[in-house]
This record gives structure tokens, C-alpha cells and sequence, in this order.
């Protein structure tokens, strides 16, 4: 019978550390980890009538988290890189990806980092409004062109995308903002 003891005992004990340190691993998963802030796309409206447009023609986009409280004029810019097409054929093959095409893009985006909105991870910016500016021109933003080759066409329309997303943004706020700051990936 004291065999019997020592072994319901010892499972016991067994059991009852399992629990304490799985118990202990959640919590410290839960306290360490950042809860994933995902942010829907926008596509400017109205940008292809103004020929904003990514290479394939596609309208070009971006994903915006609206900031909060003291932070609520505050603008974080981010814009996507993805290196540059260098001549027609790249910039044909770079259309039909999600750095040329936002039909291509994720709709939803991870927001971590500088634009995480959790305090503990960026406490400089996590309040503010912070953008994602999506890639799409194959020039970094710049450029006022088109390609034509019979019947396949290459826009390489950066600034006009870059009139088109600021012009958007302005409406939702970035007129008013009394502090801002860039950032290049």
C-alpha cells in the first residue's frame, strides 16, 4: 500500500509541474509576443483618370492605420521597397508581380515594427497614423512615362502615384499633421 502512495504522490507532483510550467510558457508567449496587427489595402480612388497607375495599370495603393490621441497628428510614411526595372523587359516581367501590380498585392498587411501600434515595441510612433506606401512603379516613385510595345503597355508613372497617394492621405488628414517622419524599406 506504500508502494501505491508514492506512485499517486510522484504523479501528482508529475502533474501538477506539467501544469505550472506549461501555465508558465503561455504567459511568457502571451507577455513577449506582439499581437499581430493586420491593416487592410486601400487603391486610391480616382488615380487612373489622373494616370497614377502601377506598371501593369493597375490603381496604386496603400495601407493606412489612423492614429489615436496624442498621437492623432502624427504621420509615419513607409515606403515599400523592391528595387528598380531597368528597361522594358524587366519592367514587363515586374508587372505581372506585387511589385508592379496592385491587383497582385496582399490585401491585408502585417503592421510591426516602427508600425507596430503596440507601446511596448514603438513607443515613438505606435499612436500615430501610420502608412505603408505600396511599390508598384519600378522607379522608386518617380517617373512621368509609358512604354508601347504593340499592344502590351508599361506605365512608369512613380510620381503621378506619389501626387495620387499623398493627395488621398491629405484628405484623411496629413494636412493637418504637426509632426512627421519617413521611412525607406
Amino acid at each position: 500500500m506504500a508502494r501505491r502512495r508514492v506512485r499517486t504522490w510522484a504523479a501528482a507532483v508529475a502533474t501538477g509541474v506539467l501544469v505550472v510550467v506549461v501555465a508558465t510558457a503561455s504567459a511568457a508567449a502571451a507577455a513577449g509576443a506582439e499581437e499581430k496587427l493586420m491593416v487592410e489595402m486601400t487603391l486610391v480612388p480616382g488615380a487612373a483618370s489622373t494616370g497614377a497607375v502601377c506598371l501593369d495599370g493597375s490603381p496604386p495603393a496603400y495601407h493606412l492605420h489612423q492614429g489615436s490621441g496624442a498621437g492623432a497628428r502624427g504621420w509615419l510614411l513607409q515606403f515599400e521597397g523592391g528595387g528598380w526595372c531597368n528597361g522594358a523587359r524587366s519592367c514587363a516581367q515586374r508587372a505581372r508581380t506585387s511589385l508592379g501590380s496592385s491587383s497582385l498585392m496582399n490585401k491585408l498587411d502585417t503592421f510591426s515594427g516602427l508600425l507596430s501600434n503596440d507601446p511596448a515595441m514603438n513607443p515613438d510612433f505606435y499612436n500615430w497614423n501610420r502608412v505603408k506606401m505600396r511599390y508598384c512603379d519600378g522607379g522608386s516613385f518617380t517617373g512621368n512615362s509609358e512604354f508601347r510595345n504593340g499592344s502590351s503597355v508599361i506605365y512608369m508613372r512613380g510620381q503621378r502615384i506619389w501626387d495620387a497617394i499623398i493627395t488621398d492621405l491629405f484628405q484623411k488628414g496629413l494636412a493637418k499633421a504637426e509632426k512627421a517622419a519617413q521611412q525607406e524599406v
